[in-house]
Order: C-alpha cells, then structure tokens, then sequence
C-alpha cells in the first residue's frame, strides 16, 4: 500500500492533450558486460491514452504508463526512419557519434535524447507514426493510424490514382477479351453458314474493329 501523500495515483493527466501521448528521458543505466564491453540504455517514460498500448481491458479515458530501454543505435535509428518520412518535422538534433563516451557525454545524450522525445510526442505525425509506435513495443505496428491515415497525403492519393487505372486497365483488357471472342463467334457461325464457299475476310471491318 502507498502511503506517501506523493504518491502518484491513475489517472494522470497527460500534457500533450492534442496527440494523447507524452514521452520524456529521465533516466539512463550503464550495463556493464564480460572484459571491458557495455552499454548505456537509456530510460523512456511513456505516458499515454492511446488506444494501441492499451488492452480490451482498458476504458478509453484510461492513462496508461510504462518504461522502455533503448540503446543510442537505437534511437538513433528511430530519428533516421522518422527524419526520412517527415523531413517537415525539423526534429532536435541527434546527438554525435564519438569513439569512447564518458559520463557528461552520457548525461549530454540523456538530455538530448529528452528534447527529442518531448519533441515527437508534441507533434501529431510523428507521435501516432507506425514507426514509434514499433520502436515503443506496441504489436499495432500496422496498425490504424489514429487519425484513420497510414501514408502520407500525397503517397495515398498517388495509390488511389494507380488503383483506378489498374481497374480501367482490367476494365479494357475484359473488353477487349470478350469483343475479340464475339468476333471468332462470328466467323464460325459464317463459316457454317457458307460452307463450300471461300471466307470472306473484309478488312474494313477489322479496321472499323
């Protein structure tokens, strides 16, 4: 049981109202391997309504909170996927590679990361994208976009427009089909009508055709 009157209780309110998500960096851990190897992971909190991080269990209104470890590669390749679909977004800077990080390099990153991610969960693109929603662990990676989008504007009018002319090209290509078959149909029943006589081919009406 909590007693401490700073005891946080469900449901919390969510700062970013307008996309239901809230991410922050609070934290990081050093884990450290066999020799000399390791690794920093670094701390997300999640705080969201969001209907992909939730279970049938879940009321609409309900807040949910959780935490993932990621590495800086990582993260890393999250910005990379993201800067490349929403090159609009201007996200915060990435922080830079080095050979051999130290711990204000760590808690530089930690900050950074933290800018980032406050970043993303204030933009509505980026906060319902289907790749933070992979990189966040949520299943629904294919998932409805919860605007009702999962492609850009411009990419999804360019299947529609491919879709319709896929469907005038089948439409043409029955057309033709079955015209050139009422055509041989033809020919057959001449040629058992005027048996004995020599076929007459009239070009003309090919040409018409």
């Amino acid at each position: 049981r909590c007693l401490n009157s700073a005891c946080i209780f469900f449901p919390r309110q969510i700062q970013n109202t307008h996309t239901g998500l809230d991410l922050s960096v609070p934290e990081y851990q050093e884990i450290r391997g066999k020799m000399m190897s390791g690794h920093v992971e670094y701390h997300i909190v999640v705080v969201t309504r969001l209907a992909a991080f939730k279970s049938a269990k879940h009321k609409p209104e309900d807040v949910v909170q959780f935490m993932v470890s990621k590495k800086y590669s990582e993260i890393e390749e999250l910005y990379q996927r993201l800067a490349a679909r929403y090159p609009r977004a201007s996200l915060p800077l990435l922080p830079r590679k080095v050979l051999f990080v130290g711990e204000s390099d760590i808690c530089e990153r930690r900050a950074m990361f933290n800018d980032i991610m406050k970043f993303i969960s204030k933009n509505e693109d980026l906060a319902t994208s289907p790749e933070l929603l992979e990189f966040l662990g949520t299943k629904s990676t294919t998932a409805v976009d919860f605007k009702g989008k999962n492609i850009p504007d411009d990419k999804e009018k360019e299947d529609e427009e491919n879709e319709a002319l896929d469907f005038f090209k089948e439409e043409k290509t029955t057309d033709l089909i079955s015209q050139l078959s009422s055509v041989e149909n033809a020919k057959r029943g001449e040629k058992k009508e005027e048996e004995g006589e020599e076929e007459d081919l009239d070009p003309l009406g090919i040409i018409r055709y």
